[in-house]
């Protein structure tokens, strides 16, 4: 049978002292607590450093990153107003490539697209086959010419 009262450490928290499986080690003063109290607030660090909580917000229009204050809401619309205003919102278009079959709508991401083997055209996973789409094949060798070929490699190896 397994003991684990060796295990953890108790929260040092002076109200909380919970013994945690898992416990958090403050960075700033190097007291272990449990889950509820590693926050710096959370349990009064004198030592707590705000300036290690940096936020950002993304652009939507750009994703750029912007760095706003932690502590302020209303911060991160202030940031985004003068980002815009600033002119350096330079908004990226992102379209995603089609699928080259004609007719075919469907746009082509890392899961659901497949390179032709002899052709080597990016398609959709409906047209990976080659007689879904115009497969006109790079270096293309005749089944007769590849056939004999093979023939005489084998009788090669025989004698």
């Amino acid at each position: 049978m397994a003991h684990f009262s060796d295990c953890g450490k108790h929260c040092s928290d002076p109200y909380c002292k919970q013994k945690d499986m898992l416990p958090f080690e403050c960075d700033a003063c190097g007291k272990t607590f449990c889950a509820q109290h590693f926050k710096y607030d959370a349990h009064q660090c004198p030592h707590g450093n705000t300036t290690k909580d940096r936020r950002v917000i993304v652009c939507p229009l750009c994703d750029m990153a912007l760095p706003c204050d932690a502590k302020d809401e209303q911060s991160s619309v202030h940031v985004f107003d003068r980002h815009v205003a600033s002119g350096a919102c330079a908004p990226s278009v992102k379209t995603k490539p089609r699928c080259p079959v004609k007719g075919c709508r469907e746009k082509l991401t890392f899961s659901n697209s497949c390179q032709c083997g002899s052709c080597g055209l990016k398609v959709c996973l409906k047209h990976r086959f080659e007689d879904q789409h115009e497969c006109r094949p790079t270096c293309r060798q005749s089944a007769g010419a590849f056939g004999s070929s093979l023939m005489q490699q084998l009788q090669r190896l025989v004698k």
